[in-house]
């Protein structure tokens, strides 16, 4: 089986019904991540890894010549997303979601160019906008805090 590229993939928040991003600041399943409202942020150039980032804490005792490891505390994942800094409604929710003020958490949708489905809830950072070279794209750059694992649409391939 041949591997897929992000090519004709696309990233989304959900929104009300003026567009704005919409808080959600408790877990979500499939089927209530399924119904939300989603608004597209086009131009996604790049996407941070998703999933939970674990500790692994060590203790060393005399007597032992390998240290003792267990599981520590695990967060979400702190995923960079960056887009083109072109006017549209979707990075216009995406600003607002990061106003530094903002301390809520929003629903993310990645969709795949094979109809495969993640979402993800986290907080997003106040924008930063790369200034780059002369031949480089001027950027809008988010950071996402995730606070719940992924969930996969299994109805999707």
């Amino acid at each position: 089986m041949a591997g897929q590229t992000n090519i004709g993939g696309a990233f989304y928040i959900a929104v009300d019904s003026n567009s704005d991003p919409v808080a959600q600041n408790s877990e979500l399943s499939a089927s209530q991540y399924g119904a939300l409202t989603w608004l597209q942020v086009p131009n996604m150039g790049q996407h941070g890894d998703t999933g939970v980032e674990q500790n692994m804490v060590t203790y060393s005792t005399w007597d032992n010549r390998l240290a003792i490891q267990q599981k520590g505390e695990a967060t979400g994942a702190s995923a960079e997303v960056r887009f083109l800094d072109v006017d549209s409604a979707g990075l216009t929710a995406m600003k607002a979601a990061g106003a530094i003020e903002d301390l809520n958490n929003y629903a993310f949708k990645l969709e795949w160019p094979d109809g495969r489905i993640e979402y993800n809830r986290g907080l997003v950072g106040a924008p930063t906008f790369p200034k780059g070279a002369n031949e480089d794209f001027a950027e809008a750059v988010f950071m996402l805090a995730l606070n719940q694992e992924p969930v996969f649409d299994t109805a999707t391939p």
